[in-house]
């Protein structure tokens, strides 16, 4: 019992510590009042679980090291100790430094990322944050003596003491104080969970995903009709579809709709080949991507399902759903496929999520050039892949046609090209501030966007480059060719840099083409689509009936019907709906909004309060599509799963 009480005290004394530090930052920066003090008590109480449990799993661990002879185990338990100080201590540092950056803590599914990506991240941490590491590992070693160091006989009847009006006071206010937090949403309250103190924010997200889903009400329900599964034989007999063009679908990283030449951009050289594309192509600027970040957009461009399957961040871990790719229907009637990307694809479960029930014929990425020995989500350079990917082509079988997916990812942070590439934007230079994915001084935006510039001018010699190969070799006219982006690209516009914070326009609009067999069609549409009507369409054009496993819809002949769904998984938790003009966003840090987006394209006034009917209209039609999500994939049983489709909507 003294040894964990021992255990529990080091805990306490961590949190206590960095929780003392964050309040001294806080008051030498903002201005508080008497009641903003009086809710820090509050907050440090909530984290009590948290070092309860941390303190039960070092005491655990501390045991495996009982066969040791005493030094050898005092060894043992003092680098266990300073490995775990470092952890906590690095994870609470990062934490607060990203609330300064963006306002929000690290829950804790971003910080499982973290964890299991650790020697990838700490190369990058240790050239922006190596003082404060240098930092955090001496007081780690301090704390490490200082907890192998053996009590007095006295020290200990008052550690019982103290450790039993502890737990008293926890019974006391621990339970009250979750109630609060749990049922109540007050200005009060959500400071508790949300601004004070990384390790509450923490504490709760924990709480949030082992908390299970509250099962929908009959209204919810009601009209959900889930499809039956079938094989790929049923929906498509093999050589049944009307056409079988080659067909290439180019995936670019990072760009907003309003970025190219031929939307309006005012650098109009800053994408010649795209443009040149564009002409002879049917043209969607009101492309809306599922999520602001890859992982969750990517996945669902390809298996045409809107990503929103847990309440947290969601790593494909167990992929125990049905799934159906684009290369498995094109494979099964006979094509090619080939997959081919300059990211790193085992970041956050992408590629598991790919070949879970899926068998590619060839595939490329990152790792497989670069080995493991990558930071985080390590790229290649997009000319790499695009010599890959013309050197497959030349070596195909070219009896039958060919499916390709190609991912380029220079307009992906920090904008990195090669050193022989044209920078006709200048300055770009960013080498000399501290340059973030999420935090650089605003001061120099129009330096970063100038980068940024360079790097999609770059990829759009990629794309040129690549469109020239098939040209020479008699592949573009009769071709499919589809080209979109996976998100957009933020710059501050509405206070946030890069991706994977906010729901607004500049993170979630992109724009999608479609070059046809024959270049027979070319028009600019003004209705809206998603991202996950891509695959269907595909279909469509090839002149096969949308597959039931896909949520998207089938956009070329006719709009698409219904409402369009967002969600960002990443460092913000957001939900959005748009039903074009309107659009509604619900985020844990930008609160709710109600925007029109003809009237207000820059997204500036809130029309809640003005169109209370509206408001409640969207809300509740994105509460039907949320529970129906979740009843489907978390409560309803994996027998049941197994024979039918998500829900439509």
């Amino acid at each position: 019992m003294l040894k964990f009480i021992k255990t529990f005290y080091l805990w306490l004394g961590l949190f206590t510590f960095c929780n003392l530090a964050t309040l001294a930052y806080t008051l030498s920066t903002q201005s508080f009042s008497t009641n903003d003090l009086l809710l820090y008590p509050i907050a440090w109480i909530m984290q009590f679980p948290l070092v309860i449990v941390l303190s039960l799993a070092h005491f655990g661990i501390n045991h495996l090291f009982s066969f040791l002879p005493m030094p050898g185990k005092k060894a043992a338990r003092f680098t266990l100790c300073a490995i775990s100080a470092i952890l906590f201590m690095g994870s609470y540092v990062a934490s607060q430094i990203m609330y300064v950056e963006i306002n929000s803590f690290i829950a804790w599914d971003a910080l499982r990322v973290a964890i299991d990506n650790t020697l990838q991240i700490i190369p990058d941490i240790g050239r922006s944050n190596a003082a404060e590491l240098i930092v955090i590992g001496l007081l780690a070693v301090g704390v490490s003596a200082v907890y192998t160091h053996r009590y007095h006989d006295q020290a200990r009847i008052h550690s019982l003491k103290i450790f039993a009006l502890l737990c008293a006071a926890f019974l006391a206010t621990g339970a009250g104080g979750f109630t609060l937090v749990y049922k109540t949403s007050n200005n009060a309250v959500d400071r508790i969970r949300q601004d004070l103190l990384p390790t509450t924010y923490l504490t709760l997200s924990i709480i949030d995903g082992l908390l299970p889903s509250a099962t929908p009400t009959a209204s919810f329900l009601a009209d959900l009709v889930l499809e039956p599964q079938c094989t790929l034989d049923e929906y498509l007999p093999a050589n049944s579809l009307d056409s079988t063009p080659n067909v290439f679908f180019i995936m670019l990283e990072s760009v907003s709709w309003d970025r190219y030449g031929f939307t309006g951009y005012h650098r109009t050289t800053i994408t010649p080949n795209l443009d040149a594309l564009a002409r002879h192509s049917v043209v969607f600027p009101h492309t809306y991507a599922a999520a602001n970040h890859s992982n969750y957009s990517q996945t669902s461009t390809h298996s045409s399902q809107y990503p929103l399957r847990r309440k947290q961040l969601d790593r494909f871990e167990n992929v125990n759903y049905p799934k159906t790719l684009l290369f498995d229907i094109l494979s099964h009637t006979g094509y090619q496929t080939a997959f081919f990307s300059a990211q790193n694809e085992d970041w956050q479960g992408m590629k598991n999520f790919v070949h879970a029930h899926t068998e590619l014929q060839h595939y490329f990425h990152s790792k497989d050039e670069l080995g493991n020995n990558i930071g985080i989500e390590s790229k290649i350079e997009d000319k790499r892949v695009r010599e890959r990917a013309t050197s497959f082509i030349d070596q195909r079988n070219d009896t039958r046609p060919l499916f390709m997916y190609l991912n380029f990812q220079a307009t992906h942070f920090p904008y990195k090209i090669r050193n022989d590439s044209p920078r006709p934007y200048q300055p770009s230079n960013t080498d000399d501030f501290e340059f973030k994915f999420f935090h650089y001084d605003q001061n120099y935006v129009d330096r970063v966007v100038n980068k940024y510039d360079n790097a999609l001018h770059y990829v759009d010699a990629q794309v040129g480059a690549f469109i020239e190969h098939l040209k020479q070799n008699g592949l573009y006219e009769n071709s499919l060719i589809i080209v979109a982006a996976d998100h957009g690209e933020a710059f501050y516009k509405r206070g946030y840099p890069t991706h994977g914070t906010s729901l607004f326009e500049d993170q979630m609009r992109t724009t999608t083409l479609f070059k046809l067999p024959g270049n027979s069609r070319a028009e600019v549409r003004e209705d809206c689509i998603s991202l996950i009507d891509i695959n269907p369409t595909i279909l469509e054009i090839l002149g096969q009936a949308n597959h039931p496993n896909f949520q998207g819809q089938q956009v070329l002949a006719k709009p698409r019907n219904g409402f369009i769904y967002l969600l960002s998984h990443g460092i913000i938790k957001s939900h959005g709906i748009v039903d074009y003009p309107w659009k509604y966003i619900t985020s844990e840090r930008d609160g709710e909004w109600l925007l029109n987006l003809e009237r207000d394209p820059a997204e500036i006034t809130d029309l809640s309060e003005s169109h209370p009917n509206r408001l409640h209209q969207l809300k509740h039609h994105l509460a039907v599509y949320q529970q129906r999500q979740m009843y489907y994939y978390t409560i309803l049983p994996q027998k049941e799963r197994d024979l039918f489709y998500p829900p439509k909507h």
